[in-house]
């Protein structure tokens, strides 16, 4: 098998960065998948694809998310509707209950354990060329007794924590916030399999 190649950052759980896009908006597509750790083929993910937009009146407001001190507050939205996208196969090799995160944007994990990415994205109003603001995260949590709905209550929290963040640096940097999309994926890796997530924009 092919050994993962990971970064001298591999101690990093979030990233925080601008990317100024002049009026140009996101693809982002959140990765997981597992494989039998004896299977040469290596795993098949499954991929969410996201074209990223400003809001529409319309859309459900997950949360709101704490300005400052007063009551002002930025919305949070989903990432959007899925568009369909291949994704490309990957693998690794790991002792079992092991697991290497890569500059936050992947994780790898033997089983049993689960994993995940999320992203939040903070943008100014439609019509600026203000640069998008993202902050990614990707992880490890629980075990073969933790069930789904604590994955979710976990990923939920780090959502929250990861809106925070973006709000401290959007004021450090003095962009704008409008509006903060944001979504996450996660996927339960077996005894015996190793489970690839990532984050890809672009």
């Amino acid at each position: 098998m092919k050994e993962l190649e990971l970064t001298s950052n591999a101690a990093l759980t979030d990233v925080v960065y601008e990317a100024a896009l002049n009026g140009s908006l996101l693809n982002v597509k959140l990765v997981t998948g597992a494989v039998g750790d004896d299977e040469i083929r290596g795993l098949i993910p499954e991929a969410n694809h996201y074209h990223v937009t400003h809001p529409k009146t319309s859309e459900e407001i997950l949360f709101e998310q704490p300005l400052d001190a007063s009551d002002n507050k930025v919305p949070v939205y989903g990432l959007g509707a899925l568009i369909q996208s291949p994704a490309g196969g990957c693998h690794g090799t790991l002792a079992k209950g092991e697991s290497r995160t890569a500059t936050a944007r992947k994780v790898v994990a033997h089983g049993p354990m689960w994993i995940y990415v999320a992203i939040a994205v903070g943008m100014d109003k439609e019509g600026t060329e203000s640069p998008f603001m993202v902050v990614q995260s990707a992880g490890t949590y629980g075990s073969e007794k933790t069930n789904e709905s604590e994955m979710i209550g976990y990923v939920d929290g780090r959502i929250h924590e990861m809106t925070a963040l973006l709000v401290r640096r959007a004021r450090l940097e003095a962009l704008n916030l409008t509006a903060i999309r944001v979504g996450y994926k996660y996927l339960f890796v077996e005894p015996g399999q190793i489970g690839k997530a990532k984050v890809k924009e672009g």
